[in-house]
């Protein structure tokens, strides 16, 4: 009898352990893991987009935020992914309808004006400034009188405060700063991977 229950015990620990050591191996390796960046390509910076690099980096220098080319970059991929005229999705941040700008210089010239801006409001917090690009600014505000700093917990609040004020759906995307950092985190290190195997 008391083997049995040895036996018993011995067999629940080692399918235990074994659950666990996979959950570990599978969160490791998941598609939605972001630190595995080449698991699905769309994650990192599209060709499209690649090819507005020169636009983004003189308009990013242009306004004093060189350093941010990057994560433009990949502001622009999570908006459009490069396949829209309005690259960086910047009509709304004008008060024009969606996809009202046709040009996609004028798009990223106005976008990366925007993300200034945002980046001013935030008092550099880039968290909350990218949270903005895609909230508006009014976001800031809201943080400031909500503890001052930057939580997914005040993005998804926000969210859903905008939504129930104005009667829609849905208000933005309360992801937004995990969906664009994704894309930044993922293209930096794929550039890593390539000098190493370089």
């Amino acid at each position: 009898m008391r083997k049995i229950f040895t036996l018993i015990v011995s067999s629940l620990l080692l399918i235990g352990v074994s659950f666990v050591f996979l959950y570990i191996i599978s969160s490791m390796y998941s598609p939605q893991a972001d630190h595995v960046p080449l698991l699905n390509d769309k994650r990192v910076i599209s060709p499209e987009v690649e090819n507005y690099r020169p636009i983004i980096a003189k308009y990013a220098k242009a306004n004093g935020i060189a350093q941010y080319t990057d994560l433009i970059m990949a502001i622009a991929m999570q908006e459009s992914k490069g396949r829209a005229l309005d690259v960086m999705q910047a009509s709304e941040s004008q008060g024009l309808p969606k996809d009202t700008i046709t040009k996609p210089e004028t798009s990223i010239r106005v976008g990366t004006q925007y993300f200034k801006k945002a980046l001013r409001k935030a008092d550099g917090d880039v968290s909350l400034a990218i949270q903005s690009y895609n909230f508006g600014l009014g976001f800031s505000d809201y943080v400031k009188t909500h503890g001052g700093k930057y939580t997914p917990q005040l993005a998804q609040q926000f969210s859903k405060e905008k939504a129930k004020e104005l009667k829609w759906e849905s208000y933005g995307d309360p992801d937004y700063v995990n969906h664009v950092m994704r894309y930044y985190t993922n293209e930096k290190q794929k550039r890593e991977m390539a000098k190493k195997n370089n």
